[in-house]
């Protein structure tokens, strides 16, 4: 069961959202500052938001893989660890450093489109509708990706090892090598590891932040190099650094930690992203209950450390991609109560919605208040409450004008040609039709067919009804339930 937060908070929360990222930099009321310790999706800039706090930057020391980096250098999607001071009351905080350190720089080896999977650098990467792509990728999917490009892939692991990403970038065959993993198999006599299938040769290597001089089993390292043989699957290694714990990170600040529940054995003994998480009788629940917690959930933990450095939480929020699709234009928009209307469907954002334009214009400080009427976008998100209707946004990117419509939805039967999608009339009576499998279907079977499912559809408006062109019964809507 999912819940979203009461109308009234959402409204608020937007209005923060325009406040803050208009572009001033500034962040609120700058008192009653808690120091935090916050791993998140990057959702939007003017200065930073991460996990809906609008992190204020003009003073941050701003790192990307270990580098001094400007603010323009970080992007929507990219995982971030900020420290800093937040302020509970408002949303609003501000941030001493802010660290991004992508999890996989190399070439695609091999793409695996039936479980939207790339290969990098012997790791496996796993596509979803919460993976943003930069503006080259076109289009903005799997599809857009051939193997032998180079890609950079921020994202969070899942219970088996797997990178699930939230940005991938494709970059110049030249870029450095890189990958961010837990050191397995050590060979200190040999001077090499492994991180899942890759094995890393640090025998020349520059080593950082071991307190014994040498890598441990179990170490968090980030690797770095530039020779990579993909016969013996052996990256030569420049560079390998350690990375702190959250215990020598934080200390006892606040801890705000986002990523998948990557071991669950009960609603008080779980791990997220790796790291042990506990809940009392006084954890407070949003977007879910306790009992939704399950492995490979993507929840949001704020809390603190006891004296077992293992996360206390105060608060656990589930987060949601969702496998709704809507591209069009804007026909509506109220900015104060954090809405948009697209195809006749209500759009509610949240303080988490992520925010990018991908426009001639390239706002980089973009938010719903820079969005007009008739501005085309693409929204990703979730229909609730479930039968409403309506969708909660979890992205929201502005495109460049274009007529043709998208749709991705839970079918629902109408009269034939027709049928529905959240409510939007679909004509499919001049549409080629693929069901699952790739297979070509005739109107009749796909009507029947597509009960269950959700339906991807691309054609052209006509009044209030898409004509639709092509349409496809969604793959993966069996498998995920509409939620990646």
């Amino acid at each position: 069961m999912s819940k979203i937060i009461p109308s009234a908070l959402a409204a608020t929360l937007a209005a923060l959202i325009v406040a803050c990222g208009g572009g001033s930099g500034s962040s609120g009321n700058m008192s009653n500052l808690t120091p935090v310790l916050a791993t998140g999706t990057i959702t939007g800039f003017g200065s930073i938001y991460v996990n809906g706090v609008h992190f204020q930057t003009s003073s941050a020391t701003i790192r990307k893989n270990g580098q001094t980096v400007a603010e323009s250098q970080l992007a929507v999607g990219e995982v971030a660890r900020v420290k800093g001071e937040k302020n509970d009351t408002d949303g609003t905080g501000v941030a001493d450093s802010i660290d991004v350190d992508e999890s996989v720089v190399g070439p695609i080896a091999a793409i695996d489109t039936t479980n939207s999977v790339v290969t990098v650098l012997g790791q496996t990467v796993k596509i979803n509708t919460g993976t943003s792509f930069s503006m080259d990728v076109q289009p903005a999917s799997l599809a857009g990706l051939k193997v032998g490009d180079v890609i950079r892939v921020s994202g969070v692991i899942d219970s088996s090892g797997n990178i699930v990403a939230s940005r991938i970038e494709r970059t110049g065959a030249s870029a450095e090598l890189q990958v961010l993993g837990t050191v397995a198999s050590l060979d200190m006599t040999a001077h090499t590891f492994k991180i899942n299938a890759l094995v890393v040769n640090y025998s020349s290597a520059n080593l950082t932040g071991f307190a014994s001089g040498q890598p441990s089993d179990g170490d968090l390292v980030e690797v770095q190099g530039t020779m990579f043989d993909a016969t013996t699957m052996t990256l030569t290694a420049t560079h390998v650094a350690r990375q702190q714990s959250e215990q020598e990170e934080a200390g006892s600040d606040e801890m705000e930690r986002e990523g998948l529940i990557t071991r669950f054995a009960s609603a008080t003994d779980f791990d997220v992203a790796g790291k042990p998480v506990t809940t009392s009788s006084s954890t407070v629940y949003r977007n879910g209950t306790a009992a939704d917690l399950a492995l490979n959930a993507k929840v949001e933990v704020e809390g603190t450390l006891n004296s077992s450095n293992v996360l206390v939480a105060s608060v656990v929020t589930f987060h949601h991609n969702g496998r709704i699709e809507l591209e069009s234009t804007a026909t509506a928009l109220d900015a104060t109560a954090g809405t948009l209307t697209v195809l006749g469907v209500q759009v509610t954002v949240t303080s988490t919605t992520r925010f990018e334009d991908k426009s001639a214009t390239a706002m980089e400080k973009f938010n719903l208040s820079n969005i007009m009427v008739g501005d085309t976008v693409e929204v990703r998100g979730f229909e609730s409450p479930a039968g409403s209707g309506k969708v909660v946004a979890t992205r929201i990117e502005r495109q460049p004008a274009s007529t043709t419509v998208t749709v991705n939805g839970p079918f629902t039967a109408g009269t034939s040609p027709d049928f529905t999608v959240l409510g939007i009339t679909i004509d499919a009576s001049s549409a080629t039709i693929k069901g699952l499998g790739d297979m070509t279907l005739t109107l009749a079977d796909f009507l029947t067919q597509a009960v269950g499912h959700s339906v991807e559809v691309s054609g052209t408006l006509s009044g209030m009804t898409v004509m639709a062109s092509e349409i496809r019964i969604d793959q993966h809507s069996e498998r995920d339930n509409g939620d990646d």
